[in-house]
């Protein structure tokens, strides 16, 4: 279970500090997203976690619409991978390597495109697995994912 850090541990940056940003409300849970954009993107699993109030976000970020329905934010100095939301703003997560302290988020509360994970890593943990097909059924029902 992803804990709520407090407010001066949700800040992080970017490589570079060109780009700060700040959680807003409490931590929605830590996810790890296993599908070949995420791969492509962030050379592996993105795990990045969702606040309720969403971020507050500083800086030169390049936005990217990477599926009809999402797009991913990148410092435009340095080119960290840091942010994903959905192109109808229904929810927006960030890296959790970027946190100034990453400590608080423990546990991953789900694993989802696992069908597209390859077979040279595994993750222990027992959190739900989630195919693209289930991704996507719920992400057309207007569910948390």
């Amino acid at each position: 279970m992803t804990k709520a850090p407090s407010v001066d541990r949700a800040t992080g940056r970017c490589l570079c500090g060109a780009v700060t940003f700040r959680g807003l409300g409490h931590p929605k849970g830590m996810h790890c997203c296993h599908c070949r954009d995420c791969a492509r993107w962030n050379g592996g699993p993105l795990m990045a976690v969702e606040f309720t109030g969403g971020f507050e976000i500083a800086g030169p970020v390049r936005w990217f619409a990477s599926s009809d329905w999402a797009e991913r934010g990148s410092c435009q100095t340095c080119g960290a991978a840091l942010f994903w939301r959905m192109q109808d703003g229904s929810a927006s997560n960030v890296a959790v390597g970027a946190f100034d302290d990453p400590t608080p988020f423990t546990g991953i509360a789900s694993h989802i495109f696992v069908d597209s994970k390859p077979a040279f890593y595994d993750f222990a943990d027992s959190a739900p697995r989630l195919t693209a097909a289930e991704v996507l059924a719920a992400l057309e029902e207007g569910g948390d994912s």
